[in-house]
């Protein structure tokens, strides 16, 4: 049974979670959101496992991935603390569209051993988790930005991972993204 964490539980990361709920009944799921009627929500529909009160809990260093999916400035601030409290093995992921800043403030912080960048290109016009949906990421493309030193064993897990969750996982150097995105 794997972990999940993450750290904002909005559109993206709700339907996120919600897809991992319907396809990983087993997997145990942890969130922190800024919005308290957020979680609530999600845990009294079972969408998640454990609530956590502050964006920087300890519980998120037992996690096997790591979804920053928060505004980049919290997903930057995020970072920090979970190179000190990662366990070995986790991949650190994020949902932004422009992936060119946090790949470089992952290479600041030496963690380019677990990152692997994220965006997944699927939304809605409206916002928030109670907008999220299990069928958003259905056939999306959701592509993936693995940094240069995470080992190829866990992308490629990364990537399976993905696609269990009914996305279509593709990889691209983070620049070539950022370059074909218009960012």
């Amino acid at each position: 049974m794997k972990t999940i964490g993450f750290i904002g539980l909005g559109l993206i990361g709700g339907s996120i979670a919600k897809a991992i709920r319907k396809y990983h009944p087993d997997y145990h799921i942890l969130a922190y959101n800024r919005s308290k009627e957020a979680l609530a929500s999600a845990i009294s529909t079972g969408i998640i496992d454990g609530v956590c009160e502050e964006m920087k809990d300890p519980r998120f260093g037992s996690c096997d991935y790591v979804f920053l999916c928060a505004p980049v400035e919290i997903n930057l601030e995020c970072l920090a603390y979970l190179k000190e409290i990662r366990q070995p093995g986790c991949i650190i992921t994020d949902v932004g569209s422009v992936k060119g800043i946090i790949h470089q403030k992952v290479d600041e912080l030496g963690m380019t051993d677990c990152f692997i960048g994220g965006h997944p290109m699927a939304g809605s016009e409206k916002t928030g988790f109670d907008h999220s949906n299990e069928r958003i990421l259905e056939n999306a493309y959701y592509i993936l930005t693995p940094t240069r030193t995470v080992s190829p064993k866990k992308v490629e897990e990364f990537e399976k991972f993905v696609a269990s969750i009914g996305a279509v996982p593709l990889i691209l150097d983070y620049k070539k993204h950022d370059f074909s995105v218009g960012s």
